[in-house]
């Protein structure tokens, strides 16, 4: 079935009508600025003390011990010192909810002693792309069978002439991080270190 028309969905988003791709403009200078800033308030104290709290009511005590295990690795530290080393998207997905920008953050923080810890932050970025309804309308009438199953999407990184869209922080998951020497690209490259059977 043809394409009949250019279809704009929420701003910064709109069907290809050549490939029938959602195509998503980025902005990679908001997506650092809202990591840094997600990463900071997750590592400040009054953060950590308040997520302790919260969890100490609703947690199963074997989840609350790995929790408090995993704070005992960043105890003290001093969000003001987070540096942000390297990004990495790692996932994209689309469906009715809205859009998902899976990102790996890698970045280092020093502690009250003075003692840095290299950290990785799994952080998924959530975008309404879709826009009103009468949008969704004109999008399942373009794509038929394809309308809300089966979705392809091209990103776009700092397109000057098409508006950007708006993210906003839905989850993140801590992790210990390394580098990892990489022989095919005779470069270290961060990595995640990956939880033992014990972790949730």
């Amino acid at each position: 079935m043809p394409i009949k028309k250019h279809i704009n969905l929420n701003l910064g988003s709109f069907l290809n009508p050549v490939d029938k791709k959602i195509v998503v403009n980025l902005a990679t200078e908001d997506i650092l600025t809202l990591i840094t800033q997600e990463l900071k308030t997750r590592y400040s104290p009054e953060t950590q003390k308040q997520l302790l709290e919260e969890s100490s009511q609703v947690l199963p005590d074997f989840v609350l011990q790995e929790l408090l295990k995993r704070q005992e690795q960043v105890v003290n530290v001093n969000p003001d010192t987070l540096i942000v080393v390297n990004c990495q998207i790692a996932e994209t997905e689309a469906d009715d909810l809205g859009f998902d920008l899976n990102v790996e953050a890698y970045f280092v923080i020093g502690d009250a002693n003075g003692q840095n810890h290299f950290r990785a932050n799994r952080i998924r970025l959530w975008s309404n792309i879709w826009g009103d309804e009468e949008k969704l309308f004109d999008l399942e009438d373009e794509l038929g069978e394809q309308f809300w199953t089966n979705y392809q999407i091209q990103l776009l990184f700092d397109e000057k002439n098409q508006q950007t869209i708006e993210l906003s922080v839905s989850q993140t998951d801590d992790y210990e991080a390394r580098l990892q020497f990489y022989p095919s690209f005779q470069r270290f490259l961060p990595s995640i270190v990956p939880r033992t059977d014990n972790d949730f």
